[in-house]
């Protein structure tokens, strides 16, 4: 609730910064928005992340799914951000680098049983 409430005064600040101070409103808008941001997964999505974890501890590569799924949405945010500013170039490497961590995070996590699997196709020839 605490963030709704403060998404809608910075709507409304945002409106009277563009208002009074257009050429610095989009500099203002991008330090609010990860001041709001860093709020919102401190104050919300961390905890969030904490009760799945709890509730998920026994499936199987649960942590990894949340990983990635915060890893996504994260990508979404900052590529949305990028995109309204009008820098894609920018928003497509974020989306690649985010991409790449996920692909490696899975990797390292999978390799163990990777290597478990092999070994047992070596037995069987």
């Amino acid at each position: 609730m605490i963030a709704l409430f403060a998404s809608v005064i910075y709507l409304v600040l945002f409106l009277f910064l563009k208002q009074t101070m257009d050429k610095l409103h989009s500099i203002i808008v991008v330090i609010a928005f990860f001041i709001f941001f860093q709020f919102v997964i401190r104050e919300q999505l961390i905890p969030l992340w904490q009760r799945l974890a709890v509730i998920f501890n026994n499936v199987p590569y649960s942590k990894g799914l949340l990983f990635t799924a915060l890893l996504f949405l994260l990508n979404e945010l900052i590529c949305q951000l990028l995109d309204q500013f009008e820098y894609e170039a920018f928003a497509t490497l974020v989306t690649l680098s985010i991409r790449m961590t996920a692909v490696l995070y899975w990797i390292n996590l999978l390799q163990p049983k990777f290597q478990l699997l092999i070994q047992l196709l070596e037995r069987l020839q």
